[in-house]
């Protein structure tokens, strides 16, 4: 179990990472191309990355070798060393700690959340609530709803009024509030990487820039009314975790510049909404694709368990393991022949890994199987079997081996 979680992890941390320092590179070159409305959807990669990796892999097997060449060997035996010398395994609390943080952070932002919503007045039967925030606001994830300051029918004039209600509802229109969900979650799960909380900043001032972007195009004559209610703005004391308003950080200089921008036109969006739906479709197949290949080959049915009459020798117990008292587990997949011969031996895991995988590998290679299970019509079939094998130094002085365990098939 921690096997795997360590390598869903390490895949997930990987994803994430090459798809934000992908958009990071990108977003500005896209809103120039694009406009901010499509450089916004380019985000959509972290989560479709992380998503394709935790996905089953492509069903066909990882290329380990069933015999290792010497600089395999001599890789092996330096790994081997630098095992022996820390025996205890780390992951575990790495994982702790991990999950930890998580919920730290998690903890962190709720009660950032719950300390704006007690200040939020409800209004029972009005489009809008009121709150002692001075930013406009929306509100809410389940039930989002705007929420305006107390002064916001003398702080702006009619029309600015309908910008900013506009600006509000495009953001209820987009969805923003399970987008801005959906950011949180994955700054809590990686906690640990700058670069994520650099892509949260990121994404949301590419969320308030694309809205400002939607509202603009419906009314193009209102960029100087649009300047000046957003100057107007008092910024808010507060980042609301979710929630879109303005931060007491937000950089208004990059939102009044991007108002001096033409919108692009219909044909360029489309343009812009082929390259990036091509994009995502790439990336989230390459990041599914770099998975480790699951242990199955198409045509070749696996067998279901070992019998009595296969012949499992033990393998030699590594005198340097046996010395430093480390046992393990090497978990096999073997494709047996017709013939019951080995044809092919692949490590499905290890633990610890790079400790006694070559000595199990060496010994599968003169196991002998039994040849008489048949398929459908009675014909002597190939197929996979998992064999674990346990090193026990309690139980062997060195150079003796424990027994190979067999299980059920793969």
């Amino acid at each position: 179990m921690i096997e795997l979680l360590w390598k869903e992890a390490q895949q997930g941390v990987l994803a994430t990472t090459a798809a934000i320092a992908l958009v990071l590179l990108l977003r500005m070159p896209l809103r120039r191309a694009f406009g901010p409305e499509l450089a916004y959807l380019a985000w959509a990669a972290v989560p479709l990355s992380l998503l394709a990796v935790l996905l089953p892999g492509a069903a066909t097997l990882p290329a380990h070798p069933a015999s290792l060449p010497s600089w395999t060997s001599q890789a092996l035996e330096g790994v081997q060393a630098a095992v022996l010398q820390t025996p205890v395994d780390a992951r575990p609390w790495l994982l702790l700690a991990w999950a930890l943080g998580a919920l730290a952070l998690a903890s962190a932002l709720f009660r950032t959340q719950r300390r704006f919503a007690r200040q939020v007045h409800r209004q029972p039967g009005s489009e809008f609530d009121l709150s002692e925030e001075a930013s406009p606001a929306v509100f809410g994830l389940w039930r989002p709803r705007i929420v305006l300051p107390g002064d916001f029918t003398s702080r702006y004039d009619a029309r600015e009024q309908a910008l900013l209600l506009a600006h509000e509802r495009e953001h209820l229109r987009r969805r923003d509030i399970p987008a801005q969900a959906l950011a949180a979650a994955l700054t809590c799960l990686f906690w640990f990487n700058p670069l994520v909380h650099l892509a949260s900043r990121r994404f949301r001032l590419d969320q308030e820039l694309a809205c400002d972007a939607a509202v603009l195009r419906r009314h193009p004559g209102a960029r100087r009314s649009y300047g000046e209610a957003m100057l107007k703005t008092q910024l808010a004391a507060i980042s609301l975790p979710l929630g879109c308003h303005w931060p007491s950080r937000h950089p208004l200089k990059e939102r009044i510049t991007m108002l001096k921008q033409s919108s692009p036109s219909a044909a360029r969006r489309r343009a812009g909404s082929a390259v990036i739906a091509a994009g995502l479709a790439v990336l989230a197949l390459g990041s599914w694709a770099a998975q480790p290949a699951q242990p199955r080959q198409a045509g070749v049915a696996p067998l279901q368990v070992l019998t009595d009459d296969d012949v499992i020798g033990q393998p030699k117990y590594p005198a340097a393991a046996a010395k430093a008292g480390v046992g393990g587990l090497v978990v096999l997949d073997v494709l047996v022949g017709a013939d019951g011969v080995p044809a092919d031996i692949r490590v499905h895991r290890a633990d610890p890994e790079g400790v006694f995988e070559k000595q199990a590998i060496e010994a599968a290679q003169g196991w002998r199987f039994n040849a008489g299970r048949e398929g459908r019509r009675g014909d002597k079939v190939q197929g996979w079997v998992r064999v674990p094998v346990k090193f026990t130094p309690d139980a062997s002085p060195p150079g003796d081996a424990p027994a190979a365990e067999p299980a059920s098939g793969a």
